[in-house]
């Protein structure tokens, strides 16, 4: 069960999210952040989305991201990169195979309501070296356990006294609620709005949140 939302800061942002299937029993998520926000942001996020996909329906996850990266490296004369976190996940076994480029850690709820992050090892973020080498973590899931993707506009989200709303509060957030993945986004999107009040979005916001069913 997967539900996604982006709200742009501008018109156009340059975050992004995407998920599909690979084949009948494995299917991909992704979140990332381009550098950057605007038109020249949200042209570079279609790219990267595009090229990513491509990479992905056809490469193990940490050589994509490896092809990817090289690619993007060229002609980068904007001296645009994007941070990314994406996992291909077996349906059938509850592995998912995960790939964290410099990207804000992922929240794992377990099926009895826990939450935490997951310090899954940070490679260097896409489009800064071509000699960047990107490394896989596989994890477990079972029935009822959920991810959380999502970029730094929600826990960088800005108040009247300047306070972020953080890390620490995203996971309160979380803290024991056994609700579905649509329920989720909508309450870490009310959650931010709430403690921002009149303070403007100062950066784009994406989440994605998948249960294992």
């Amino acid at each position: 069960d997967v539900y996604a939302q982006m709200i742009a800061a501008k018109e156009v942002g340059g975050d992004f999210y995407d998920f599909y299937k690979i084949n009948d029993t494995t299917v991909a998520l992704l979140a990332a952040d381009v550098s950057g926000k605007g038109i020249t942001a949200a042209l570079y996020m279609m790219t990267a989305k595009t090229l990513l996909k491509e990479l992905i329906l056809k490469h193990p996850v940490a050589e994509a991201f490896e092809l990817a990266n090289q690619e993007l490296c060229k002609n980068n004369k904007a001296h645009m990169f994007l941070t990314a976190f994406a996992g291909v996940l077996d349906l059938q076994t509850g592995i998912m195979t995960c790939v964290n480029a410099g990207h804000n850690p992922p929240v794992f709820i377990h099926a009895d309501g826990t939450a935490q992050y997951l310090k899954i090892k940070h490679c260097l973020v896409l489009s800064a070296s071509r000699k960047a080498r990107y490394t896989a973590v596989d994890l477990q899931f079972k029935k009822d356990d959920k991810i959380i993707l999502y970029t730094d506009g929600v826990t960088e989200a800005m108040n009247y006294s300047k306070q972020l709303f953080g890390e620490e509060r995203l996971l309160q957030t979380l803290s024991d609620h056994n609700a579905s993945p649509k329920e989720i986004v909508h309450l870490i999107c009310s959650e931010v709005s709430k403690f921002a009040g009149s303070e403007p979005q100062n950066d784009d916001i994406t989440l994605l949140v998948m249960e294992y069913r």
